[in-house]
Parts: C-alpha cells; sequence; structure tokens
C-alpha cells in the first residue's frame, strides 16, 4: 500500500494583511486573500470620513474599498482610471463607468449591466407591499377561558 507523500511547497499563509489573524475558509475559498478574518467583519459599520482619511492624498477612503482591506489608502486619487477601451466589460464589451471601476468592479460594471439589474424601485415596492399586508392584518388576541 502506497502512502502519499507530502508535498514539500508550503502552504500560503492565509493570514489578514490589517488583523494578522487566519483568514476565514469560506472567504478565502470565495477570492479573498487580504481581509477576511473574524475581527475585520466584527464592526458593521465604516468610520465616517473624517478617521479614514488616505495616508497619501488626504482624501476620504472610498467605503467599497474600506472593506476590501484598504485602510491607509483607497481614496479616488489612488485608483487611476484607464481608458475606455482597456477597461472593457466581460459580458457586453463595454467600458465599464469610471465610477464602478474606482470602487472596483473591473469586470462587470458597464451601463448595460447597471441597467439589466433588477431595480431597487420595484424591490423597495415589494417590501413595502409586503409591510403593509402584514400591517393591516389583525393579530388574534389569546382569549382567556373563564372557569
Amino acid at each position: 500500500m502506497k502512502t502519499k507523500a507530502k508535498s514539500s511547497r508550503s502552504k500560503p499563509d492565509k493570514l489578514c494583511k490589517i488583523h494578522g489573524r487566519p483568514i476565514r475558509p469560506s472567504y478565502w475559498r470565495a477570492g479573498h486573500r487580504n481581509t477576511g478574518c473574524s475581527e475585520c467583519y466584527r464592526a458593521t459599520s465604516v468610520p465616517p470620513p473624517s478617521k479614514r482619511l488616505c495616508e497619501k492624498h488626504g482624501e476620504p477612503i472610498l467605503r467599497a474599498r474600506w472593506w476590501s482591506g484598504y485602510r491607509k489608502t483607497g481614496c479616488t486619487e489612488c485608483f487611476k482610471v484607464p481608458a475606455p477601451k482597456n477597461r472593457l466589460c466581460v459580458r457586453h464589451d463595454l467600458p465599464i463607468l469610471p465610477s464602478a471601476w474606482k470602487n472596483g468592479r473591473h469586470s462587470t460594471g458597464c451601463s448595460r449591466c447597471q441597467n439589466s439589474r433588477p431595480g431597487y424601485a420595484a424591490a423597495k415596492a415589494r417590501y413595502n407591499k409586503r409591510v403593509r399586508l402584514k400591517a393591516s392584518r389583525v393579530p388574534k388576541k389569546a382569549v382567556k377561558k373563564k372557569h
């Protein structure tokens, strides 16, 4: 019976670059290589713009970039937007919007992608309809039994 020899390669360090703690396996499989430890997602809010300033430019770090692990740099000045022909959407071969590019969406984010998504207004209308329906129902009160 042959036994499987161990690889001489060492496993890559799966440590968060911000906190130095191990990245969760589910986050690692999803492609997170810089952040994803339990400490990263403990906070549910982003600091205000005055507290999350870029060290290089002094501008506020973008919220989307903050959650991606950019804590020292990540303002709009840090991310240069390439020419439209160099930032094409993989799905539609249209230029990705500059705002989408700055927020880190480098594979999708063209105008066609954004307009083909289910609208926020439709989702909000469905939610409000459910809330109104739930509020219109009269809850059944417990009837006390008399002996």
